[in-house]
């Protein structure tokens, strides 16, 4: 790379970054030759979630730019928020392509980006060569040593945090690299010194589509940048408050743009999460906390054994450069175990300090360019397991016919049927699988289909169980479905698991494919 120019570099990054969203994407084509009952879903990783973010763009589709929450059977008002998914349901009707479609694409440009970006990231922190391509490069394929943890028993977050690890990012969906391409052109907007007023620019629209897709990412981000201009600042010392906004003013005010950017929307988002008579429950349910500190030393392997070694490494600490990774890392560490409920939402955009910080220690203890480069490999080649783990677990499921990942025979045929024929809203009763699909088909709603996303999931859980495992009389189940308001009663593989109920017997019976039933609730 000695003697190559700066357009040769930028080719070889975009290629480099467009094998690695290729090689992302490409199971999920792989799996859809691969299922041999019924049909494979499109997720390989979380459907949960998965399904739950076609739900979202489906809300688009219909052209509406507010959200409500369909798994529940009331609502409450909309809200404007999951904006990032309403506009991929907007796409998707503009060009009139299916949900699927847009959304693969979404996640395909959003990591192509991210990855740019990186390498851009990089290249403005080091003027070495070696450092800013290991940083890239570690980015882009690195991950920790979960594979070697398995036969104990440990899942390290390498192999259950996708947002942890930029590959997983990518393979997970669109908006995690999304958001950290946008945290890292905000740390650039702060971080350089040049043209002040278009780093504030880029700052304030950072601060607005973070605080629009990730709103929670801004407390890490917002944290590490704010100490490390505390540790620039201090650099020579204290010499008042006026002296130190002087010193601070080419990063202070790109700083202060990208809050007041944010600000608006982390606060819409706390007072909805406070006051909104649903969302709240919701909230106070969305708890995703840190697992034992041992999964992430696990999950982060190497790059985080390399990363302390760049710490210790001297001068690291006298420069700008190493100050920010620093900073960023260690305060973004420290978060993962303050009392928050969202503490693993907060390993999204640690990697980058911590690949830097990497390079650096790489470095340390590698002299001579055939062994650094030799090490380098080795490097990758340990971190490239976990994630073919992760990439093989889920092929493995659509192999085996996971229901988690595969439409069973008759399902889809019944939601494009929902689509057509029920009112907009009707409320309908499946089992928890289905449940969590339907929206993402249909305008329809369900008394229950995610344990975050539905309000009081576990009660509406078991209701949801009785009724199809149903041991009282005929003439209470349906005076109950009544009193819910059902529309329709969803019965199909899924659902006989739960229960084969009599009661369903007394109401007729509006579509049937293959192994699934639809029967339609008349009010006496």
């Amino acid at each position: 790379m000695r003697n190559m120019s700066v357009r040769d570099k930028w080719v070889l990054v975009l290629g480099l970054s467009l094998t690695v969203v290729t090689a992302a994407l490409a199971p999920y084509l792989v799996a859809g030759r691969l299922a041999r009952v019924g049909s494979f879903t499109g997720f390989l990783i979380n459907p949960l979630d998965g399904f739950s973010y076609l739900a979202k763009m489906r809300q688009g589709v219909d052209g509406s730019w507010s959200f409500y929450l369909p798994y529940i059977s009331d609502p409450g008002s909309n809200t404007y928020i999951f904006l990032f998914y309403i506009f991929l349901g907007n796409l998707a009707r503009w060009l009139n392509i299916s949900l699927l479609i847009v959304y693969y694409a979404a996640r395909f440009v959003a990591g192509f980006i991210m990855f740019s970006l990186a390498y851009f990231f990089y290249s403005q922190l080091f003027e070495e060569k070696h450092l800013k391509w290991t940083a890239t490069l570690l980015t882009m394929f690195g991950s920790g040593l979960g594979w070697l943890a398995i036969p104990f028993g440990i899942q390290a977050s390498d192999l259950s945090i996708p947002e942890s690890i930029p590959f997983l990012s990518a393979y997970a969906n669109p908006h995690f690299p999304f958001a950290a391409a946008v945290m890292l052109v905000a740390v650039l907007s702060v971080f350089n010194r040049e043209r002040i007023w278009i780093r504030s620019i880029a700052g304030f629209i950072c601060g607005t589509l973070l605080g629009v897709v990730l709103p929670f990412s801004m407390v890490s981000l917002a944290i590490g940048v704010g100490i490390w201009q505390i540790f620039e600042g201090l650099q020579e010392g204290w010499n008042g408050l006026s002296e130190f906004l002087r010193k601070q003013r080419t990063h202070l005010i790109p700083f202060l743009a990208l809050l007041v950017g944010s600000l608006p929307w982390v606060i819409y988002d706390l007072w909805l999460s406070r006051s909104h008579p649903i969302l709240s429950i919701w909230n106070a349910q969305n708890i995703t906390l840190s697992p034992p500190i041992t999964d992430y030393v696990i999950g982060y392997g190497l790059i985080l054994i390399l990363a302390i070694l760049g710490i210790t490494r001297t001068g690291v600490r006298d420069r700008p450069r190493g100050r920010l990774l620093l900073a960023w890392a260690l305060s973004n560490m420290i978060l993962l175990y303050m009392p928050f409920n969202f503490q693993r939402r907060l390993t999204l955009g640690l990697f980058f300090p911590l690949a830097g910080l990497a390079a650096l220690g790489l470095e340390r203890i590698v002299g001579g360019r055939e062994k650094y480069r030799a090490a380098l490999i080795l490097l990758l080649i340990l971190s490239i397991p976990s994630s073919l783990i992760v990439i093989g677990a889920g092929l493995s499921g659509v192999g085996k016919g996971d229901p988690s990942v595969i439409h069973l025979p008759g399902e889809l045929e019944a939601y494009s049927w929902l689509d057509e024929n029920s009112p907009p809203g009707a409320l309908i009763l499946a089992s928890p699988d289905i449940g969590n699909r339907l929206p993402a088909f249909a305008d329809v709603r369900v008394l229950y289909g995610h344990p975050f996303e539905t309000p009081y999931a576990e009660s509406q859980k078991s209701l949801v169980e009785s009724l199809y495992a149903w041991e009282g009389s005929n003439a209470e189940a349906i005076d109950l479905i009544d009193q819910l308001d059902l529309v329709f009663i969803f019965f199909g593989e899924r659902e006989r698991v739960l229960g084969e109920p009599e009661w369903i017997m007394e109401l007729p019976m509006v579509f049937t494919s293959q192994a699934v039933e639809i029967y339609e609730v008349v009010s006496p």
